[in-house]
């Protein structure tokens, strides 16, 4: 087994924040981060602040809006080693996909290059374009536990027409963490756009845009950020902005947006943001609670959360190999591990329904049982586990 490296940072204190921001979690092992995770307390109560104020009309304020967005904003910058200016706020991963796919500048002809087992809001957008004519997408089947083979993808990009690479930075049937820094490299060497989604990584595994050369990044915060459902946003590099122009526009991207009292004079003057990706009104009472939950996030550190989160699995993937209990589907590599962890017991339908029956929230995908612990979680929720696969006899 390939244990999780060690932090040097002291470990979370898991019953304290239970206590705090997640009072409702332990009541059942929740091993299903990746699918959905719970909303902080301090998010709950932003959110819930914001509809009162709607509620009570006569106090909501014009501040409200635009300094709650930047908030947001911010905080998702601050996740990804970005720009305020380089994050436009978008309702779901699929919205900044679809961004990336209708945007970019890619030559009739040109292919789009995407692993086999990607989720499906990292490879609709491109078919899409495959459909209209503009684009041919490559789908290079992944190996035979089903994570991307690099190989294989590295061969189909080094043929001279590929306009983009789209990955996931975390696969999400099996865990596979991407070496973004590289894949980065190898794009830019090419000139070869490189779209990355990131739902199954932000909030567990640390990213940094810069380093890691992306183009664009796509993230729903409904899953490992513990936000609001409709809260997400797509990273546009700054030195793209300016050259990509939205194809649905919205008032607000307008340079003039800020100024109620005079609207009419129709100047198209997009800013030189990524605002100018943003389609009008954005539900701000739900940024506002995404704000709280990555900065919680941020407050733990992601460094904490992903040595915690490996740690809580490190039993399994022990139990696993000592008594052949099941097919580890994940890559146990250090680099490539994640807090998303796969593994196919003998009968893996049935071995879901017995952790299921127990009480244990997690997810069948793709063949495979696939556990999620994050921040919250605790050795006794994946022991739980353990205990339903030590007595197959009970299935």
């Amino acid at each position: 087994m390939q244990a999780s490296t060690p932090s040097a940072a002291p470990p979370i204190d898991v019953a304290a924040l239970r206590e705090s921001e997640f009072p409702h979690v332990g009541r059942a092992p929740y091993l299903n981060a990746a699918s959905v995770g719970p909303l902080p307390e301090r998010a709950r109560r932003a959110v819930d602040a914001a509809n009162f104020r709607r509620s009570s009309i006569h106090d909501l304020a014009g501040d409200d809006f635009e300094p709650t967005l930047q908030r947001a904003r911010a905080a998702a910058a601050r996740l990804i080693g970005a720009e305020p200016d380089e994050i436009a706020l978008q309702p779901n991963t699929t919205h900044g996909i679809n961004l990336a796919a209708h945007l970019l500048p890619i030559e009739r002809g040109q292919r789009v290059v995407v692993s086999g087992l990607e989720f499906p809001a990292n490879v609709f957008p491109w078919m899409r374009l495959e459909r209209e004519g503009r684009a041919r997408v490559t789908v290079v089947p992944p190996d035979a536990l089903g994570r991307p083979d690099e190989a294989r993808i590295r061969e189909e990009m080094d043929r001279g027409d590929v306009a983009v690479f789209a990955l996931s930075s975390v696969q999400f049937a099996t865990g596979w963490n991407a070496d973004l820094v590289e894949w980065g490299r190898f794009c830019a060497e090419r000139g070869i756009f490189f779209v990355v989604d990131a739902i199954q990584s932000l909030g567990q595994v640390p990213t940094d845009v810069r380093a890691a050369g992306v183009d664009i990044l796509a993230a729903g915060g409904q899953k490992w950020l513990c936000s609001p459902w409709g809260t997400g946003f797509a990273y546009v590099r700054r030195e793209l902005v300016r050259r990509l122009e939205p194809e649905v526009v919205g008032w607000t991207a307008m340079s003039g947006a800020g100024d109620l009292t005079d609207q009419c004079g129709y100047r198209y003057e997009l800013l030189d943001s990524a605002r100018r990706f943003e389609v009008s009104t954005m539900p701000w009472q739900d940024f506002a609670g995404f704000a709280q939950s990555v900065g919680l996030l941020l407050e733990t550190g992601i460094d904490r959360i992903r040595g915690h989160v490996l740690g809580l699995l490190d039993p399994l993937v022990e139990w696993l190999r000592e008594t052949g209990g099941g097919e580890v589907t994940s890559d146990l590599h250090p680099a490539r591990r994640s807090g998303v962890f796969a593994f196919r017991p003998a009968d893996p339908a049935a071995a879901f329904r017995a952790v299921h029956r127990a009480g244990i929230v997690c997810s069948l995908r793709e063949g495979s049982i696939r556990l999620s612990p994050h921040l919250y979680s605790t050795p006794d929720d994946v022991g739980a586990v353990i205990d339903v696969l030590a007595h197959p006899e009970r299935w």
